[in-house]
């Protein structure tokens, strides 16, 4: 049975922002001849560069964008190239989803680049990692892992234009970066190389939130291609607004479904206004499209998702960024089995990053539709994720982390996994010990626990609705000195 459609469509909300913004950008540039001292009480425009002039990041980006703030004090952006390499072996406790766990090792051999190159009006970024993992079990063995994320950037005097890209191969979802033996681990070894460098705004590995395409769960070892291409622009009216726009598309394949998990697609856009209150307070409305198709699918369909969301931001420079935001969700599922219908949901957001005198802090909430991570053809995900890093003494870092995330079925169609919701959490903690300027070692240790709301096994296979993994890693890394090409 069908509902009724929402009054005001998000398509009709967009239109009426990019004219907003338009009309914005006419005035600004009427008005750019007025007497400078009238602006002396107002923040200073974005200094994203000129020809001819240094290269300066902006410290305070729109919340509505998909930047975010260095919280390294007085970063001077360079042009540089990093880079090392990583071992590790892991006992693991449940490789597979077994309900007859044992413990097994995995072996890893990974490697990592990461290059910033910066010109006045052009900033080019990237980060890798890759390498193998051998899974001492019968059925699993040798296992690529393969991550790349690249952003190029043109700048000019009051905004600029991003194409970004992320790119996965991965064994495991990649949620608490169980590819990696968990995500403390991971950060502590190569993981961090390109962080900090300040144009890769969002860490490595690519996290946009509802313009990504991650996946919030894994049965066992299943490889999969994960990919998202996103183009955003921003452009700032005046010295306290702005406007924001993205657009992107992602998809998800499994390249050995033997589990009959579910590939997917994914395409939608964003725009944003964006107003600065003073130099650390900003307020914005975005507005959000997403569609999600699942090929090769046989009695699955389409999901369609509009989002209005208001935005506040609080962000004190090189110490704290706060994000937190709310609105309607409008979600459209073209269900075989029950028709096509409209669901009203909440929607919302919050990030807290924040640097102590010795340590760094983060916490993050969200929740919005997915692409259902190859569980369901669609799902409604609920993610929280939280971390604290710093040094221990003069030769040794740690760092503890945990995330939950719970994904509830879209469609009623009985598809992939014979669940209607899932739940994946993961907490852990690393050390790593300083041998040398270029070297160290690390000892971590990470808690995973998945949970379905029922079997989805076949009777009489060796599987459960609970999956209970410990995984603890030791691992040394070594860095090479950082080569400036500037």
């Amino acid at each position: 049975m069908s509902r009724k459609e929402p009054i005001m469509p998000i398509r009709q909300i967009m239109c009426a922002m990019v004219l907003l913004g338009a009309a914005g950008l006419a005035w600004g540039q009427d008005s750019s001849g007025q007497d400078p001292n009238s602006q002396q009480n107002t923040p200073p425009p974005a200094a994203f560069g000129q020809e001819g002039s240094p290269v300066v990041i902006n410290d305070n980006p729109p919340i509505s964008g998909l930047d975010q703030p260095s919280l390294e004090p007085n970063i001077q952006p360079r042009s540089m190239l990093l880079g090392g390499v990583e071992g590790s072996e892991s006992l693991d406790t449940n490789i597979g989803s077994d309900a007859r766990p044992a413990i097994h090792s995995v072996t890893r051999g990974l490697a990592g680049l990461t290059m910033q190159r910066l010109w006045s009006r052009y900033q080019l970024a990237a980060a890798y990692v890759g390498g193998v993992a051998y899974y001492n079990r019968a059925g699993t063995g040798l296992q690529q892992i393969q991550e790349l994320q690249a952003q190029q950037t043109a700048l000019w005097k009051t905004g600029q234009f991003s194409i970004r890209d992320s790119f996965s191969y991965l064994p495991e979802g990649s949620f608490g970066s169980g590819s990696y033996g968990g995500a403390g681990g991971f950060q502590l070894g190569l993981g961090g190389i390109g962080e900090g460098m300040g144009v890769l705004g969002s860490g490595f590995g690519g996290h946009y939130g509802i313009m990504g395409s991650d996946q919030f769960g894994t049965l066992g070892q299943a490889s999969h291609i994960t990919n998202v291409t996103i183009a955003d622009v921003v452009e700032n009216l005046t010295p306290r607004s702005a406007v924001t726009a993205a657009a992107s598309y992602g998809l998800m394949h499994f390249t050995d479904n033997t589990q009959n998990l579910i590939n997917s697609r994914q395409y939608g856009g964003q725009v944003g206004f964006n107003y600065s209150i003073n130099a650390k307070d900003q307020i914005a409305v975005t507005g959000a499209y997403m569609g999600f198709q699942f090929p090769g699918q046989v009695g699955a369909d389409n999901v369609n998702t509009e989002v209005v969301q208001l935005l506040y931001g609080h962000r004190v420079s090189g110490r704290m960024d706060l994000v937190m935001g709310a609105g309607p969700q409008w979600t459209k599922v073209h269900d075989p089995l029950s028709g096509t219908t409209t669901r009203l949901s909440a929607s919302g957001q919050f990030t807290l990053r924040y640097r102590l005198r010795k340590a760094s802090l983060a916490a993050s909430y969200e929740r919005f539709d997915t692409s259902g991570s190859g569980f369901f053809a669609g799902g409604q995900s609920d993610i929280v994720r939280a971390s604290v890093s710093g040094p221990l003494g003069r030769r040794y870092t740690a760092e503890a982390d945990a995330g939950f995330a719970r994904t509830s079925r879209l469609q009623d169609v009985n598809l992939g996994v014979n669940a209607n919701s899932f739940d994946y959490l993961f907490a852990g903690f690393a050390v790593r010990r300083q041998f040398g300027y270029n070297w160290g070692a690390f000892l971590a240790y990470q808690w995973n626990d998945q949970i379905l709301d029922s079997s989805f096994c076949t009777p009489g296979l060796p599987c459960n609705r609970i999956s209970v993994r410990h995984v603890l890693t030791i691992g040394v890394d070594w860095h090479f000195h950082p080569i400036r090409l500037d």
